[in-house]
Parts: C-alpha cells; sequence; structure tokens
C-alpha cells in the first residue's frame, strides 16, 4: 500500500501496520492497518484467512477515535486472504501483489444518525481487485455520502447567511455594480456568487498556506478576537496572485474591495460565516477530495432548470470517466509515467458546469501515473502544473462555473504554481449573437470574458490572454453532460437569464447556422449539437464519454446522433438504471427528473465521412440501482469494464462481490441509426428476441433449441398502412392554439355519433375493448373555414396506434371504432383499403408480441410510459399482414369479432389478463406459429411485464408480480431468466 501512492512512500506514518496505541483509551483494539493521510479521513484495515473474522473485526473498528487526531473512524475494510497465501513467502506475496495480483475486500461504513445504520459493501462476497484500486479508492469512501451531504449543507447555509449580510447593508448601486462584476442578473444572486468566490479563495489561501511559509495563514488575517479584517486577506490575496493563481483570486479580489468600500464591518461579518464554512470543510478533510464550493453552484444558479443545465454528480461523473478514460486510451508515443504526457494528451468538456467531470478525468489520469511505478512527489506536482495550463480544457457560458471549475482544479494539487488555464467563461447573446461553446464548430479560439484562461496552447502562434483553444482533433478524452435545452413544447433553447426574447431568437438561429450539415438534428436538443462538436474536435482513437438524455437512445430525433456514433465509432457502450430508479436526488445530472444514459466510445481511425466507417456492436449496459456513492461508482465502473471485455454472444452479468448489479447485452446496428432497443432492459432476452423477431420474422425457443420463421415478411409499419396525418393538421381542442382544420369538443356520454369526429385523446377509464368510441366532434369557426377539412375528412380511418402511451393504465395499442373518425393528439389513423387487415392488425397489436416490438422500439425515457413521434412510429417492425391468405384473414376477422366485446386489464398486467391471452392464441392461429409458442409467448409475457419500464412501479403491477418493492430488480441474481 505504501509503494502504490507516491505521497504515502514520503511518510511511514500514513500507513501504520499492527502498530499500538492509534486507539484513544483502548491500546488494545488498534486495527491490523489505520492509514492516516493528512488529506483525507482515517480508514481501518483488517485482514484474516477467515472471511467471517475479517467482517467481524472490521465493524467492530467503526467508532473508535484515533488517537492523533480524535477522528472518529467512519469506514472499515474487511481483507479476507486467500488460503495459497499461507504457502507463499513474503518476498514472492509482495511481488505478486505490486503485479497486479488481485485481493478481495469489502467495506464496512458508519451510516444514518448518529453512525446507527453500518452499511456493508457489496452486499454480499468481496470486491477482487488490486491493491493499487483499494489505495485509489479510500480516500473516496472514507466518509459516507450522508456525511458529505451533511457538510455541503451547512456550508450552503453559511454562503446564504454571508449573503444576506452585505444585502441588509449594501445599497441597491453597489449590489448592482457587484452583480455586474460576477456576471450575474440579480443583486442577490450577484452577492451569492461574491460569496462562492470568497470561498473559493479562502479555501486555496489555507491549502497554500498549510504547505508553505510564504502565504499568510487565515489566522494571521484575523484581529486577536479572532474577527476577519477583509482588508488583510485582501493584501494576503494580493500577494499570492502576484505569485500564481490568477483564476482564483483575480475575480474574488475585485468584488472584495467593493464590498469593503461598502460596508467594511459587514464584509467582516460575511467573512466570518464564510471562515466558518472553511473549518467545517477542513475539518471533514474534504478541501482536496470534495470540491464543496462547486457542490453548492447548483443550488445558487440563476438558469439551470430554464437553460436545462443540471450538473453532473459526483457519482456519475468517476463512473464516466472510469469507463472514458482508460489505461490504453493514450495518444500514440505516450506513457502513463510521463508527467509531460499533458504536452500531448487534451481532455475536455466544453460545457464544464464547475467541473466535476474534469476533476473525475484529471484523478483517472493521476491514477494511471501512480499505477505506472514511475510516480513521485515531483512527478505529481509537474502533472499537475501541466494539467492546469495545457491538458484541462473547459468551457461554460457561466461565469461562476467556469470559475469554480478553475479552483476546483487547482485544489487537487499540491499547491504547485502555474500560470494561465484553458478554462473559460464563453459568450452567449451579444451582437452579433453568440452561441456559446458551440461557436466551436467555426472557430478554433474563443474568448473568456473572466479573462483568467489564455496562454500559448498546441498549435497557435500568439495568443492572446483570456482564450481558449480547441482546435479540430486535438483533443484524447471528451467528457461531458451537455444543456438538454431544445425549443419545443413549451421550452427555449438559449433561455438564460438576462436574455431577452429578441436575442433568444437570434441565438436559436446562431444555433442553427453552425450546426447546419452537421450530424446532429437541432430538434433533438442542444445535446445532440454537442456530441458533433465533440466528434469535431476528437481526435482518431480518442474517447468520447456523454450523459445524455434517454431519449437519444431511442426518439427519432437523435436518429443522426446514433448513425454517427454506429458508423464513426467503435468499443461503443451505452448504460442506463432500469426505468424510474435514477430520478430525483438519485439521478446522473442534480436537480433534474429526466431519465438519462450513459455513451462511451473510441473514434475510429481512418473514417473520413459519414457511412465509412461501417456498421458497430452496441454494448448496453443495464444497472439496477443509480450510482450516488463516488468510490462505490468507481469499482462499479471497474466491474462494468471487465464484464464488458468478457461477454460473449448474448450478455452477461456485471458483479460487485456476490452482488448482480446489472447486466450488459450486446447487439449489432446496421448503421442506419436505429432505436437502440436493449439499452435500460432489465432482460436482455426481451430486446433480443424483439430485434431477431423484428428483423426477420424469426420466432425462437429463447433456448436456442428450436426455431420458426413467421409465414409473412416483416417491415416497418409505413410498408403497411398510410400513417397520419398530425394532430397539427387534423386540429385544434377548443381554447387551444388555433391550428389544423378543426375545432374539437368532447363528446359527451350517450351523444350520437354524427359529424366530424376524431380520436382525440386516450381514456383509460373508457377504452378497455378492442373497439371504442370516439372521443371529440370537430366544428369548423369561421376563422378556419376552407382549412383543409375536406382532405382531413378523407384521411379518416377506423383503426388508431397510441402515440404516448401509458402502460400502467391504458389497455390498448391500437384502438379501432365501428365508423371511420379522424385521428388526434394521443391516436394516430392508420389506413389500408382492406378492413381484415385492420382487424388482424388491432389483434397482433394488442399481442403480447405487438406489444414487445412496440416497447423495444418506442421510447423509455419515463417508466411506465412510451412515446412515439409520428416519424419513429412508421419504422417500427411489423408483419406485412397483407401478405396473409384470405382464409387467414377472414380466421384473423372472426376472432377480433368474439374478442371485441372483451374488457382488457391494462398492458402491464397483461400476464394476469384472460383476454389478453385469447388474443395471444388468436395471433398464433393468424401467423401459424408452432405448438409451441405459445409457451414462448407466456414467458415474454410475464418478462416484459416484470420491465420497470412498463410496470412504471404500479401498485396494482407490483401486487400481480409479487414484487415487494418499488424498483426491485426483476432478474434473478444468477443473471438468467427462466
Amino acid at each position: 500500500m505504501r509503494g502504490a501512492s507516491a505521497r504515502w512512500r514520503e511518510s511511514a506514518s500514513v500507513v501504520q501496520v499492527e502498530r499500538t496505541g492509534t486507539i484513544a483509551g483502548a491500546p488494545s483494539k488498534h486495527p491490523d492497518i489505520l492509514v492516516v493521510d493528512p488529506e483525507a479521513w482515517p480508514v481501518a484495515i483488517e485482514a484474516s484467512f477467515d472471511a467471517r473474522d475479517a467482517d467481524r473485526d472490521a465493524v467492530a473498528r467503526l467508532g473508535l477515535e484515533t488517537a492523533a487526531k480524535g477522528m472518529l473512524i467512519e469506514t472499515a475494510v474487511a481483507v479476507h486472504i486467500p488460503a495459497e497465501y499461507r504457502r507463499i513467502a513474503r518476498r514472492q506475496i509482495e511481488e505478486k501483489l505490486k503485479s497486479g495480483a488481485e485481493v478481495r475486500y469489502a467495506l464496512h461504513q458508519r451510516a444514518g444518525a448518529g453512525g446507527a445504520e453500518v452499511r456493508r459493501w457489496p452486499r454480499e462476497g468481496y470486491v477482487e481487485a488490486g491493491v493499487q484500486d483499494l489505495v485509489e479508492l479510500l480516500p473516496l469512501v472514507a466518509l459516507s455520502r450522508e456525511t458529505v451531504e451533511t457538510t455541503a449543507e451547512y456550508v450552503a447555509q453559511q454562503v446564504q447567511w454571508a449573503a444576506e449580510r452585505l444585502q441588509d447593508v449594501v445599497s441597491p448601486e453597489r449590489q448592482a455594480q457587484i452583480a455586474a462584476s460576477v456576471h450575474q442578473g440579480s443583486a442577490l444572486r450577484g452577492l451569492t456568487t461574491t460569496m462562492v468566490l470568497w470561498l473559493n479563495a479562502l479555501l486555496a489561501q489555507h491549502q497554500l498556506s498549510e504547505r508553505t511559509d510564504r502565504f499568510a495563514s487565515l489566522r494571521s488575517c484575523c484581529d486577536p478576537e479572532g474577527g476577519p479584517m477583509p482588508w488583510d486577506f485582501l493584501a494576503a490575496w494580493r500577494q499570492i496572485l502576484d505569485e500564481n493563481w490568477r483564476s482564483i483570486f483575480e475575480p474574488a479580489m475585485d468584488v472584495m474591495g467593493k464590498a469593503c468600500d461598502a460596508s467594511l464591518r459587514e464584509t467582516s461579518a460575511a467573512v466570518g460565516c464564510l471562515l466558518a464554512a472553511v473549518q467545517r470543510i477542513q475539518a471533514k478533510r474534504l478541501g482536496t477530495y470534495l470540491s464543496v464550493g462547486a457542490e453548492l453552484f447548483p443550488k445558487l444558479s440563476d438558469d439551470r432548470k430554464e437553460a436545462a443545465a443540471f450538473y453532473t454528480q459526483p457519482a456519475a461523473a468517476e463512473f464516466l470517466a472510469a469507463l472514458t478514460v482508460r489505461k490504453d486510451s493514450l495518444p500514440p508515443g505516450l506513457s502513463w509515467g510521463q508527467p509531460g504526457l499533458w504536452e500531448e494528451a487534451r481532455l475536455a468538456d466544453m460545457a464544464c458546469g464547475t467541473g466535476t467531470l474534469l476533476r473525475a478525468g484529471y484523478r483517472r489520469v493521476a491514477a494511471f501515473h501512480q499505477q505506472s511505478g514511475e510516480a513521485t512527489p515531483k512527478s505529481l506536482a509537474e502533472l499537475h502544473r501541466l494539467a492546469m495550463e495545457k491538458g484541462l480544457y473547459g468551457t461554460d457560458i457561466s461565469p461562476i462555473a467556469a470559475h469554480l471549475t478553475s479552483s476546483s482544479l487547482a485544489a487537487i494539487g499540491a499547491g504547485e504554481p502555474y500560470r494561465t488555464v484553458q478554462i473559460g467563461f464563453v459568450r452567449v447573446g451579444g451582437a452579433p449573437a453568440k452561441a456559446g461553446a458551440l461557436e466551436y464548430f467555426q472557430a478554433d479560439m474563443m474568448d473568456d470574458l473572466l479573462g483568467t484562461a489564455g496562454g500559448r496552447s498546441a498549435g497557435v502562434e500568439e495568443e492572446g490572454a483570456g482564450s481558449v483553444y480547441v482546435g479540430d482533433e486535438l483533443l484524447s478524452w471528451v467528457l461531458m453532460n451537455p444543456p438538454y435545452s431544445r425549443t419545443r413544447g413549451g421550452q427555449s433553447a438559449f433561455d438564460v437569464a438576462g436574455l431577452t426574447a429578441a436575442e433568444r431568437r437570434a441565438c436559436q438561429q446562431r444555433w442553427r447556422e453552425l450546426t447546419r450539415g452537421k450530424p446532429a438534428s437541432n430538434q433533438a436538443g442542444m445535446a445532440a449539437s454537442f456530441v458533433a462538436l465533440a466528434h469535431q474536435k476528437l481526435r482518431p482513437g480518442g474517447r468520447l464519454g456523454f450523459v445524455l438524455p434517454l431519449t437519444a437512445g431511442f426518439a427519432e430525433t437523435w436518429t443522426p446522433t446514433r448513425r454517427l456514433l454506429e458508423t464513426r465509432y467503435t468499443e461503443i457502450v451505452a448504460v442506463a438504471v432500469v426505468a424510474g430508479r435514477a430520478v430525483g436526488k438519485d439521478a446522473i445530472s442534480a436537480d433534474t427528473g429526466m431519465e438519462e444514459m450513459m455513451v462511451v466510445a473510441t473514434k475510429r481511425q481512418g473514417a473520413t465521412g459519414p457511412g465509412d466507417g461501417g456498421a458497430a456492436t452496441i454494448r448496453c449496459v443495464t444497472l439496477y440501482e443509480p450510482l450516488v456513492d463516488a468510490g462505490f461508482a468507481r469499482e462499479t465502473a471497474r466491474c462494468v469494464n471487465r464484464a464488458v471485455e468478457e461477454m460473449g454472444v448474448g450478455g452477461l452479468p456485471v458483479r460487485v462481490g456476490d452482488d448482480e448489479i446489472g447486466q450488459v447485452a450486446a447487439f449489432q446496428t446496421d448503421g442506419s441509426g436505429r432505436p437502440w432497443s436493449a439499452l435500460g432492459a432489465a432482460s436482455p432476452v426481451l430486446s433480443s428476441f424483439a430485434a431477431t423477431l423484428g428483423a426477420s420474422g424469426e420466432f425462437g425457443d429463447l433456448r436456442g433449441v428450436e426455431s420458426a420463421v413467421v409465414g409473412v415478411p416483416f417491415g416497418p409499419l409505413e410498408d403497411l398502412f398510410d400513417v397520419g396525418p398530425t394532430h397539427d393538421l387534423i386540429g385544434h381542442p377548443v381554447g387551444g392554439d388555433p391550428r389544423g382544420a378543426f375545432e374539437f369538443h368532447p363528446l359527451p356520454p350517450g351523444a350520437a355519433i354524427v359529424g366530424d369526429n376524431s380520436m382525440w385523446r386516450a381514456n383509460a377509464g373508457e377504452q378497455r375493448r378492442l373497439q371504442v368510441l370516439p372521443t371529440h366532434q370537430g366544428v369548423v369557426p369561421r376563422a378556419l373555414e376552407g382549412r383543409d377539412q375536406q382532405r382531413m375528412r378523407l384521411r379518416a380511418s377506423t383503426l388508431f396506434y397510441a402515440r404516448n402511451l401509458r402502460w400502467t393504465s391504458q389497455s390498448l395499442l391500437v384502438a379501432t371504432t365501428a365508423t371511420p373518425v379522424m385521428g388526434g393528439r394521443a391516436w394516430t389513423a392508420l389506413e389500408h383499403p382492406d378492413d381484415r387487415v385492420l382487424r388482424a392488425f388491432a389483434l397482433w397489436a394488442n399481442s403480447t408480441l405487438g406489444s414487445l416490438l412496440h416497447w423495444s422500439c418506442g421510447q423509455r425515457t419515463h417508466a411506465g410510459r412510451s412515446t412515439t413521434q409520428i416519424g419513429a412510429l412508421k419504422q417500427i417492425p411489423a408483419p406485412r399482414l397483407d401478405h396473409l391468405p384470405d382464409e387467414a384473414l377472414d380466421a384473423a376477422a372472426t376472432a377480433f369479432r368474439r374478442l371485441i366485446e372483451k374488457p382488457l386489464l391494462p398492458l402491464c398486467q397483461a400476464h394476469a389478463d384472460p383476454a389478453r391471452h385469447e388474443i395471444d392464441e388468436a395471433v398464433a392461429q393468424m401467423l401459424e406459429l408452432p405448438a409451441w409458442a405459445l409457451d414462448v409467448v407466456a414467458t415474454l409475457r410475464e418478462l416484459w411485464c416484470r420491465e420497470p419500464s412498463v410496470h412504471g412501479n404500479n401498485k396494482a403491477a407490483l401486487a400481480l408480480l409479487g414484487i415487494g418493492r418499488p424498483g426491485q430488480h426483476c432478474g434473478r441474481r444468477d443473471g438468467r431468466h427462466d
């Protein structure tokens, strides 16, 4: 362990082995190993050949107080030593461990109020990893997530109190000046932002003064009674700034002077609040490993929700960085042992937020440097300096976010001086309109409006201070969680605080200009544009890792992005958590209620145009639980990487210890960008079966023993039906936006079904049978006269497909009516001249097989829901029922008439619905499936209803399935499905 860390090699007191007197008041209770890193919380390690002894002893160390610093042990590690080590000499053991031999360990951690709960990770079995992995893990897990969150909440409160002290005494004019200095739209936000700037400056000052006597300590800037003296702090910061660290101290100094001029007393009081926050951060030893200041920013930002800027949670960042920055991903000719690798390697986040992803990526690079065996304290200092000056690139449209990125990255080091950084605040709006980092589509260099970036960059002869250079094919790694904003459904791209409506429209126009001809649809939102930008800036062989909305895996608007990845990238891994588990506080991005995914891939060498790279294999990883702890997330990523490397045909469970935490399934793409159906599925059997059935009509028995081919070909739905039109052409509900040919009014119960009727909306309570009544009647106000009414009447049908389906409440994927009516917002008309085909398709679509194919292609962005745009609906695979012989179509029509009045349960309860079973039998007969097919369908029906994306944690559905709690994963522990 000492040899695994360059810092630890310098001090024997960090890793204390069998040392008595390490526990206060209990000399006999010393741990086998006590790790006392000055920059982290202490961790105890207990090792034994008996696994039970190791676990018991580790738990017994929790809550003990260390003698040296009086800190409670919050985390203890149980190491299970394999029996083979009894027979090996010590020198051989050391050589084995140094060469990467794995050890077995489990973590025990105090959690809950007062540490009353003890959490074991993994729940069962032991992690198998190298000593280096364990050493890197310890600082991240030394304190529980709850302890870190409690500290962050305390610090946030101190920041707010500090801002309020100044708000009460500083004039509105002076507040406006301060807000303008920190580029905030409101006075209070300006003061709050100022407090975060000062907090980071105070943290940096403390860390620098602890490492050298060249700089004043925090205490020396207070009077004898402990009162802060703001002018002394300002002088201390100026001294530091004269030597270096401009990106941290210059913005803080500017507003400190303004605040002192306004009220010296209240400025002192505000700094006092912040010093209390610094003291708490240092007491918990969080200053180096966690950026508490950056963690505050999502709570303080003016416009994160409007701009869809949801900042990456630390656990998700560690996971994504560990998947993206791999040991084999350095540019050719470099080695991890070289601190100068940043001369050629580049890591970027062009929507960096507060730098969480850049921090995680840097830690990954530093870990590989440690593992090289060539790391020394001097080389680590050089690695960090060059990373700050040349290796880490970040831009953001928020000035405070860019500042926090710089300062939090600086805090990782040991106080090494650095000159300029490649991190900056970029413009949105203005004249001419600017689109933030998307300007990099047409420019290699952008101004940093904070003025803290700049200096000489690779490929630039002369570069003025205050610019960030990102050349095409420059970057080795791109880690991003881009903004999701789009202009649709009441949302507006560039809905950023301080921009007028006219400025937003100008920015949107600029966005369209920048992305014209790029492999991204603006209808998908800005995130798709940032993927295309990353592709332009990434070198061949480089790696990208993105957090994206889950719609990226399914929605029609994301097809160009999926096609780009499939044809220009290899080693593609897409990760999602089973539906409904990773939202709210457990989301990948803070404060979003949206389902998300991650995608990681390597840019192909030599491919120069769309399609040149050919198709690709997508490996879809489904995790059963969200990522909530940074340390555990890193280990989860290691296990995911191992499973991806080891998997063969089909799928493979992902395990940490003996816990099955997820699974990985692979499918081959054709390069067309079709939906990634395996993404987020709890059962890979379902997505694999659906993909095979939809592509070739092959129907297997799930064991690979028997198979059959459906007697009619499969093709996209648009080959079978005329689909549409959209509801925007048909009309609008009364009181709504006056678009389309008709104004629709709800039909009251028992109303005469005459006139221009429509299947406008879904009604789960009433639409329970295969044949339903129209929901609305159309009228033609004077303002709509002559607006395509006759053309819409000619598009009436008796068959309708649900576009916004709720599996948890609706019973019908496809509905029929007795007479032709128009479609609407919830239902899209399907037209075919043969009524028998319409009736046969109603049976197919409401069967298990039809529902399964829709589920595999439709969006699964919200648990229990499936939203499908008309363009995507047209591409859903379906059997060409018009190829059935007349006898089969006649039999299907007869079966339809027999089943037409039978009430159906919600689709998520299909496994318990006798009417649905009858529909399945009718479809099997219609398609002449073999006798064993109905047993397969029954298994598929059960597995499908167990998918969280289908049952949506609906209580009635869970009760029928026998699932005891919402979100409980539905696969077997051994990874198989009966």
